[in-house]
């Protein structure tokens, strides 16, 4: 679990429902609920378990519809060592537009963009105030934005360390469109189960 799956958890399970057979859909997702307990919403985090799930109950190339989904929400290349991922889907683009739009969101996101950091130092390298500044990070992990690293032990409890699911975040403004590109580093993109088949077809 990780990478950018939670970013596009939303958007990618809207379009699984609305390519999906309405009784291949039925039966996946009681499956789903009685197996493991999750929507298909929140099995884009375990995305093996929705793969699964969704072999038994259809005779689906469920590899080839996995990767015409995710198409539809972004566009992945590799360059290097990095991923650049265009996003696609409008609702995921407003989003991510909404959350820059607002100026200490935008610090946040900012200072995690290279550095991973625990809250309060998010909260000192970015000058955000601690009352909004917990909430906004809150939302942008609720949003996928910005995920988990790992721990670190502070004042002998461990505390998480943070980092953005970007290491560089690209606007292309043109007369009739905005375009958002975002470049992901090796190891998040290898992080997130939904990219599994994307990472297979680029290599």
């Amino acid at each position: 679990m990780g990478g950018i799956d939670r970013m596009i958890a939303s958007a990618l399970s809207c379009e699984i429902k609305k390519e999906l057979d309405l009784e291949i859909l039925k039966h996946t997702e009681r499956e789903l609920f009685l197996d493991h307990g999750m929507s298909i919403k929140l099995s884009i985090e375990h995305f093996h378990k929705f793969t699964s799930v969704l072999r038994k109950n259809s005779t689906i190339d469920v590899k080839r519809f996995e990767k015409d989904c995710i198409g539809k929400i972004l566009k992945v290349k590799k360059k290097d060592d990095k991923f650049l991922v265009t996003i696609v889907d409008l609702d995921l683009k407003d989003l991510i537009l909404e959350l820059f739009g607002e100026v200490e969101t935008r610090k946040i996101i900012s200072t995690l963009l290279e550095n991973e950091y625990t809250i309060p130092q998010i909260l000192k390298e970015s000058k955000v105030p601690k009352t909004s500044g917990y909430r906004k990070i809150e939302n942008l992990i609720l949003n996928g934005l910005i995920i988990e690293s790992g721990k670190v032990l502070s004042e002998s409890k461990k505390i998480s360390k943070l980092q953005c699911v970007f290491q560089e975040i690209r606007l292309e403004v043109k007369k009739d469109k905005i375009g958002i590109i975002g470049i992901v580093n090796e190891k998040m993109f290898e992080k997130s189960t939904s990219m599994k088949s994307i990472i297979e077809s680029l290599e």
